[in-house]
């Protein structure tokens, strides 16, 4: 039995996902627009269900990475036949049961039910910005927000960049933390790994030829003008332009999405 399914899951991956190359970084012309991007092995990428909108209950049938997300997925085989790849929530495991869908207010970790039925000051993940918009919020490994208030049919969300974030109601979300936590801990450890990510060397802008970079050009080792410039000739020292931190934090941060 177990090998009949796993016939059918290998058949049904194959659909549902696809295999893609890093980008160089070039445009049509063969000029490089994205700096730093070359190269790579070819990778599978795993067309991943952010609507949720089955109402039924699936089991967790197999856990997989994806090297185009931090986190890990899970392949989820629901009770009345259909299979998707989900983002995985923290201390599910092979086995687990779930539930995707708006009738089902029962919050149990990895479930998928919409903003309104869900308890205050509960964990959530893999947030819809609108209603059938699909999971766009707090989708990277370790990440989470927290279910704040309730008023007036919006809900506010406390996000973990500090911002605090109006959303409908009726947007879905899964309980729970995403999964792989320990991602922030992991370390390339060689230059061919990065490569094969398809992340190219950084280079200083001195050792560069003056049609490279500003600072180019030159006889022997050189160091930077005073007024030092970016690759496009904009200063890249001096007053900051942005908002310091401190006077951020005297407004209240509120973003809408209703």
């Amino acid at each position: 039995m177990y090998k009949y399914i796993n016939y059918i899951f290998f058949d049904i991956n194959k659909k549902i996902s696809i295999g893609i190359r890093p980008k160089s970084g070039r445009n049509f012309s063969g000029k490089i627009c994205v700096h730093h991007k070359s190269g790579g092995l070819k990778n599978q990428y795993f067309h991943i269900d952010f609507y949720r909108r089955i109402n039924n209950f699936g089991y967790i049938y197999k856990i997989l990475k994806c090297i185009n997300r931090s986190a890990f997925i899970s392949g989820i085989i629901y009770e009345n036949g259909l299979f998707c790849y989900h983002i995985l929530t923290e201390t599910l495991k092979l086995g687990s049961k779930i539930y995707s869908g708006n009738n089902y207010n029962i919050n149990n970790i990895g479930n998928s039910i919409i903003v309104n039925n869900i308890n205050l000051f509960t964990i959530i993940n893999n947030i819809e910005k609108y209603p059938f918009f699909g999971g766009s919020i707090v989708r990277s490994a370790g990440t989470s927000a927290l279910l704040t208030s309730k008023i007036n049919k919006k809900i506010i969300l406390k996000l973990k960049s500090g911002w605090n974030m109006w959303i409908s109601e009726n947007c879905i979300a899964t309980i729970g933390n995403v999964s792989n936590i320990t991602h922030k801990f992991i370390c390339l450890k060689k230059a061919g790994k990065k490569r094969n990510i398809g992340i190219r060397p950084t280079v200083r802008g001195v050792a560069m030829n003056p049609c490279d970079h500003p600072h180019g050009g030159g006889e022997g080792k050189k160091s930077p003008p005073s007024g030092q410039l970016s690759p496009w000739g904009w200063l890249t020292k001096g007053t900051p332009t942005l908002i310091k931190k401190q006077e951020k934090l005297k407004k209240k941060l509120y973003k809408k999405f209703i």
